[in-house]
């Protein structure tokens, strides 16, 4: 028998996913041995549609768009431009915006409004059985501190007076100062309830062992 080597180019059908339909394979053929060559085409059609679009997705991104910018990087760019354009805006409406309801002259606020009430001191909130002035000036700094930090009663608040404290129960009276127009403000702003719930609200917050302690449901206020 001969021993001259026979190159027979025939074609396998494969159903791995490795190998594409149409492949070239090499045999080499002798008496003992076989030697098997396969030429396998990387980019076959069988490849899984999901890594094929990946594969084109990826090379149009790094298709060379405007000078040797690629593509990713120009949309790179695009959204950092309008990341900065937007930032840029917020601050200086921020910086640039005046608020027109924060303009305001207080001098001109000439017109009194008063408000009347009375509440109950928690007894423990004394360390006596008679409650001195020093009872008062507490009770006044708390209802001050109140209606100065009220953002809607602030501006229009003027002063407390604690009119009476006997036993536990104490009488006050609040003053706030409102402009030559105030018809708004009496029907909204510096209405009865408005200004009732605003201590009111001041008053459920606190804690029952706190110095002073004024007991909400005891609360009554009226105009004047």
């Amino acid at each position: 028998m001969s021993d001259a080597l026979e190159l027979k180019p025939i074609q396998v059908v494969c159903g791995d996913n490795n190998l594409s339909n149409d492949q070239t394979i090499e045999v080499t053929e002798n008496n003992n041995k076989q030697h098997l060559h396969v030429d396998i085409d990387t980019d076959s059609p069988s490849q899984p549609k999901l890594q094929r679009e990946l594969q084109k997705v990826k090379r149009e991104l790094n298709e060379v768009v405007v000078w040797k910018l690629k593509l990713w990087m120009l949309i790179l760019i695009i959204f950092i431009a309008i990341a900065l354009v937007i930032g840029i805006s917020i601050i200086v409406c921020a910086v640039g915006h005046d608020d027109e309801d924060e303009k305001y002259d207080k001098s001109s606020f000439v017109v009194a409004r008063y408000f009347r009430g009375n509440f109950t001191v928690d007894a423990k909130s004394f360390t006596s059985d008679t409650p001195d002035e020093g009872t008062m000036i507490e009770l006044k700094k708390q209802l001050t501190g109140v209606y100065n930090s009220s953002p809607a009663l602030e501006r229009y608040f003027s002063s407390v007076t604690i009119i009476n404290l006997k036993n536990t129960t104490v009488q006050f009276k609040l003053e706030f100062m409102m402009p030559l127009e105030h018809e708004e403000l009496i029907r909204y702003i510096l209405s009865l309830k408005m200004v009732k719930n605003v201590l009111l609200q001041h008053l459920y917050d606190r804690d029952a062992g706190d110095p002073f302690y004024i007991i909400p449901t005891s609360l009554h206020m009226e105009d004047g």
